[in-house]
């Protein structure tokens, strides 16, 4: 009785007339029937092209000596290559993007910090409209600084280099209407180390007068305002 697979050896042992019914199969021989199918060839096609793609994805990452830059050649021939690429240059973009993305959130974060600090020695944000007018002045402060990779800067109109204490004078000039006071406080001003009591009714202080009363007197603070609401209501 025929075997359907056999060995090389158990070939050799056949007479030639049944050698002439086997063909070779891997290691060994595989009897020739009409009809019969194993799917040998289809596992070993199937065997090869992923050891193909495994091999194409090992050598995406070599491509430093030329005989990996023809290796390179074969797979974009098989537009495996192609594919690859796409996949690592999105993802390289998406990382990218991120990273911006992040780069500009610290950077706006800074600028704003910036921004708000100069600002709130400008406007008293419980004066009437405070808040509306901090944000507008605060949006016109930003403009003047920038976020560089040595820190926040801050240029003038012009160009040249300043100070927060610099732009707060030039905001103050520019947009008077926004303004409730200035940093300067002098020796009759609420809070100084010259002045005795208030003397001023809320209606007569400048905002930053009512900034540093809140930081000095918070009672006297609430006193005025409450009597100056009291009295328009």
């Amino acid at each position: 009785m025929l075997k359907f697979k056999i060995t090389k050896d158990e070939f050799e042992a056949l007479e030639e007339i049944q050698q002439a019914l086997y063909a070779e199969a891997g290691d060994g021989y595989q009897l020739q029937v009409d009809g019969l199918d194993d799917g040998a060839e289809l596992k070993e096609a199937l065997r090869k092209e992923r050891e193909e793609r495994a091999e194409a994805k090992r050598k995406l990452k070599e491509f430093e000596t030329e005989a990996e830059r023809k290796e390179r050649e074969r797979l974009e021939q098989r537009q495996e290559w192609e594919q690859l690429a796409k996949s690592e240059r999105e993802q390289r973009e998406q990382r990218d993007k991120e990273l911006a993305e992040l780069r500009d959130e610290v950077a706006n974060g800074k600028r704003t910090n910036s921004a708000e600090s100069i600002v709130a020695g400008l406007i008293d944000k419980d004066a009437t409209g405070g808040v509306q007018r901090y944000n507008l002045l605060k949006k016109e402060a930003m403009q003047f600084i920038a976020h560089t990779p040595e820190g926040v800067k801050i240029n003038g109109p012009d160009g040249e280099a300043w100070n927060g204490k610099q732009l707060g004078e030039y905001l103050s000039q520019q947009y008077p209407f926004l303004v409730d006071g200035s940093k300067a406080s002098g020796g009759g001003a609420p809070g100084s180390s010259g002045g005795g009591a208030v003397s001023k009714s809320w209606d007569q202080l400048s905002g930053m007068e009512r900034v540093e009363l809140r930081r000095n007197d918070p009672a006297e603070h609430q006193r005025l305002k409450k009597a100056y609401e009291a009295a328009n209501s």
